[in-house]
């Protein structure tokens, strides 16, 4: 592994210390509020050394955005990995409980609760959802795939349109939470809506296993 220079070691500091800056104005007063002369003064560092890492602020706010993304990714791949470890029987509560964490970020979560929030404002719909499929539908896929291949999938789910579609419904509940005036009922209904979702996908036999 190639230790990193001194240069590379101050820009990659440099870097990091913008990203911070700009996420605690984009959190504290919003997107639109913040300033790249006020991202630059709370980092200490000039706005020529931003415009050599950053074109604008919208790419500022897409690195933040998708590292939440990457985050999201990561649980449900870990999800992927605690289904195989436990067996058959156990996947679809695994993944529900999967689906609910990274919802109830939006509460427990300001930072995600506000980049969540913003996000479809700041890229607009279509680099969103393109965000959210390069980034999040592969896991979900994974996911999917991972069930299926356990027999908790009804044979007749089509595994690209249901993965697609779980998705949008994971990323509308974070949206609609942080937007509600009570996050908390928000989730909880927003629960009941995601374990309806995987127990239309579950085969008659394990939706009575669980009602036992």
């Amino acid at each position: 592994m190639t230790t990193p220079t001194r240069r590379q070691m101050y820009a990659a500091a440099t870097r990091a210390a913008l990203l911070e800056a700009a996420c605690d104005s984009f959190v504290g007063h919003g997107y639109a509020a913040t300033a790249i002369e006020e991202v630059t003064a709370t980092a200490r560092i000039s706005k020529g050394a931003f415009y050599r890492h950053f074109p604008d602020k919208q790419t500022v706010f897409v690195e933040l955005f998708s590292e939440r993304l990457r985050q999201a990714a990561a649980a449900i791949e870990d999800t992927v990995t605690a289904i195989n470890a436990a067996g058959p029987g156990n996947g679809a509560l695994l993944a529900s409980k999967c689906a609910y964490d990274f919802a109830a970020r939006s509460v427990t979560d300001p930072v995600h609760r506000e980049l969540m929030r913003q996000a479809p404002e700041v890229l607009g719909e279509q680099k969103y959802l393109a965000l959210d499929d390069e980034l999040v539908l592969p896991s979900v896929h994974g996911l999917l795939t991972t069930l299926s291949s356990f027999g908790e999938l009804r044979p007749d789910v089509p595994l690209d349109t249901t993965a697609r579609l779980l998705l949008r419904v994971l990323c509308a509940a974070n949206t609609l939470i942080a937007n509600a005036d009570d996050p908390r009922a928000a989730l909880a209904e927003s629960a009941i809506t995601m374990s309806l979702f995987f127990a239309g996908l579950t085969p008659p036999t394990r939706q009575s296993e669980h009602a036992r």
